[in-house]
């Protein structure tokens, strides 16, 4: 199932947000009462020390309904278990809506959490030696996103129809004779002693030690390219415009949230305000 495919895809550079399954009927968010978030995860810094606290000031109660997977959460939005989730980017909520008559919308964006090109035999792009071996992710999101990370830092170009996922064999121009090689995403930081470049997502980063703002040599940057992988907060997209919802995405879009994630990730995660 294409669903399944991308959420699996996605699954270890989305939100910074989640845990185990737990579901329950909401009530109406404009009611006062609590309003149900849907998460991933087990990193919940930023809703439990600063989101969740500052609301509850207002009169907001957010509980935090926690999921095991990448697919439950939209299907409990959609069936209206829970009132938002915050998991996901544009990429997944996107392909869920096509199968699910466009039952979702993002109400806010929140995060990036960019890939990177790291190498440990140049400082800069265009020190990467001719001939060599650049490693992407092998599964088809991350590794047209790998591909399109190597165009934006000027080392290849790519010529493939808008709306797919372009592949090695878009590769137009390469005129450093590249080799491109597609690997497991959790083997990209492993390979770095044995090639070139490789491109590597921001958590697959730090496992190895690595913090895209001190050792990478090309950050993905923050424009339409990336866009389809910002982490945003989605609601049914009949209560898109709910004035209690948009108080939720303006109080994880503040100062205090950007310091914490500042703090916890060392400027590896790109906020979006």
């Amino acid at each position: 199932m294409k669903i399944r495919r991308i959420a699996a895809a996605v699954l270890a550079v989305t939100s910074l947000v989640g845990g185990l399954t737990a579901c329950g009927n909401s009530s109406s968010a404009d009611s006062g009462t609590t309003v149900k978030v849907g998460v991933v995860g087990d990193s919940n810094e930023a809703w439990d020390q600063v989101v969740i606290p500052n609301l509850k000031k207002e009169g907001i109660n957010v509980e935090l309904v926690k999921f095991s997977d990448y697919i439950q959460p939209n299907e409990a939005l959609a069936k209206g278990d829970i009132d938002l989730n915050a998991y996901q980017g544009y990429i997944l909520m996107d392909d869920f809506n096509k199968t699910h008559d466009n039952a979702l919308a993002a109400v806010g964006e929140t995060v990036l959490n960019p890939i990177s090109l790291y190498s440990d035999k140049a400082k800069k792009v265009e020190d990467i030696p001719e001939g060599s071996e650049v490693t992407i992710a092998n599964d088809s999101v991350n590794a047209a996103r790998g591909l399109l990370l190597l165009q934006s830092a000027g080392l290849i170009k790519l010529d493939y129809k808008e709306g797919t996922n372009p592949t090695p064999d878009d590769i137009v121009s390469n005129p450093k004779n590249l080799k491109i090689t597609e690997l497991e995403a959790s083997q990209t930081a492993r390979s770095l002693p044995d090639v070139g470049a490789s491109v590597i997502n921001v958590f697959m980063a730090l496992d190895a030690g690595l913090n895209p703002k001190s050792d990478a040599i090309y950050i993905e940057p923050v424009n339409e390219q990336s866009k389809p992988y910002y982490n945003i907060i989605v609601s049914r997209a009949k209560d898109k415009d709910n004035a209690t919802y948009k108080k939720i995405v303006d109080a994880y879009r503040s100062d205090d949230v950007k310091k914490l994630i500042d703090k916890l990730y060392k400027g590896a995660v790109i906020p979006l305000w």
